[in-house]
């Protein structure tokens, strides 16, 4: 004859509970109805106050004159576009005070307009452009490359890797300049 388990076994092979999760079973064992509720209010509410601690220390600039970034950032923060505003309740990969970024490094704009999508792709940053296949290593793709390399380095960025897509017929996104180490100078390499 077999005996079932208790039921609060783990299983032969498990490890047994740590001594903060038998504390804390005990504690919530303790409590009852309304007591529970607010224990888990208080947590809720002491994680809410931690994100926002969190928060306002990130945003707040390093030295006495505020970094182009930053400022970029509060002039993005005045004004957002529909773009950004969609983007904020949507995509958490889309980087989207790059552009900003992008607009105090080119003032007239002749390189800017040529973004259509910056996004963080696993460590890597991808810049999409309407740029053609036929502009690798062009001056605005290598400009693109080199500003969103300062982009994240002044974002605390050690390393930062970035490949700037230009769109392509039959290829999808070709990369157009990149940057895959410190060494690298944004130049695409010869490929054909």
């Amino acid at each position: 004859m077999t005996k079932s388990p208790g039921s609060h076994s783990r299983g032969r092979h498990a490890r047994p509970p740590s001594e903060f999760a038998i504390r804390w079973n005990r504690l919530t064992a303790s409590l009852r109805g309304s007591r529970r509720r607010r224990l888990a209010a208080a947590v809720t509410a002491a994680a809410a106050v931690a994100a926002v601690v969190t928060a306002g220390v990130l945003v707040l600039p390093g030295g006495s004159e505020p970094a182009p970034r930053a400022a970029a950032v509060r002039s993005a923060a005045a004004s957002p576009s529909t773009h950004e505003s969609l983007a904020a309740a949507g995509d958490p990969d889309e980087i989207t005070d790059a552009v900003p970024y992008f607009e105090t490094k080119d003032p007239d704009g002749k390189v800017v307009k040529h973004v259509t999508d910056v996004r963080r792709s696993g460590s890597f940053v991808r810049v999409y452009t309407d740029l053609g296949e036929e502009d690798e290593n062009s001056k605005p793709a290598l400009d693109l490359c080199k500003w969103t390399t300062q982009f994240l380095e002044d974002g605390g960025d050690d390393e930062p890797r970035v490949f700037v897509h230009g769109k392509s017929d039959d290829n999808g996104s070709v990369v157009l300049a990149n940057k895959q180490s410190d060494k690298d100078d944004c130049e695409v390499p010869e490929t054909r």
